[in-house]
């Protein structure tokens, strides 16, 4: 008997600026963010994927202009499976809809590329944390038990 898989995540493609890009994994959140000093929102959209095959976690965020629905800020980041625990991911104590993703040591990072709509190219960056937004702490358990499901395999 063979059984086949089929993954859950889908393409979506967007610009910022004059950067286009595709995201090839699954929204896990899309959160509205009251922008300070305006009436307009900011809306948050976070995906990403495990590619089981090379190791690797990816995550992308978009991050809309306040009171537009044109991207205004995108960022990409990777990391290898690897370099994360099960203990790595873990709900923020002053707002359980929030996910910390802290890699295992401070030596380890999220290669990271931020595209801006002031900026004519990408700005490079590492970080070895990641605080992802959802709409309540059921949706944020959800991803959390989502996502360990893969990580003991790498470790």
């Amino acid at each position: 008997m063979t059984c086949m898989v089929i993954s859950a995540h889908a393409q979506f493609h967007g610009r910022c600026g004059d950067y286009r890009y595709t995201i090839d994994g699954k929204l896990i959140s899309s959160v509205d963010i009251d922008s300070p000093g305006s009436e307009n929102d900011i809306n948050i959209k976070t995906y990403y994927r495990v590619d089981e095959k090379n190791g690797y976690i990816w995550f992308w965020i978009e991050e809309t202009e306040a009171g537009k629905s044109r991207i205004g800020k995108y960022i990409s980041l990777w990391s290898r499976l690897s370099e994360l625990s099960t203990d790595s991911f873990s709900s923020n104590k002053n707002n359980p809809s929030e996910i910390l993703v802290q890699l295992k040591s401070s030596q380890q990072f999220f290669f990271t590329t931020v595209y801006t709509t002031q900026k004519k190219g990408p700005q490079y960056e590492v970080r070895n944390k990641l605080a992802i937004r959802f709409k309540d702490d059921r949706e944020a358990s959800a991803f959390s038990d989502e996502v360990k499901q893969y990580i003991p395999r790498y470790n």
